[in-house]
């Protein structure tokens, strides 16, 4: 039996959007002392990229979900979507793929 082991190397963009009379340094505080070490929106928005890269689009601990493109995603009951974070994808399509045989 042939074995490969496969290296997929991805790139994925987002653009992090916050309404910042909602995600101020207030909420900020709350979200360092309950869940992350995060002291600004770039530290945030870090964050929720990595989220959203790692696990798709889904319920944030501490956030909730937040909006795709401006839209709720359509698998999330809307008790859960955070109206004051928008994620836009930015399409790029940076797919490299590696396999080597495994002797």
């Amino acid at each position: 039996m042939e074995k490969y082991k496969c290296t997929v190397e991805r790139t994925d963009s987002f653009i992090i959007e916050f309404d910042e009379s909602v995600m101020n340094e207030e909420f900020l505080e709350g979200f360092r002392a309950s869940f992350y070490d995060v002291y600004d929106l770039e530290e945030l928005s870090e964050h929720i990229s990595q989220y959203i890269a790692r696990f798709g689009v889904e319920y944030i601990e501490g956030l909730g979900c937040p909006l795709i493109d401006g839209k709720k995603p359509y698998f999330v009951e809307e008790r859960f979507i955070n109206p004051a974070i928008n994620v836009k994808r930015v399409i790029e399509d940076e797919i490299e793929t590696y396999a080597n045989q495994i002797r």
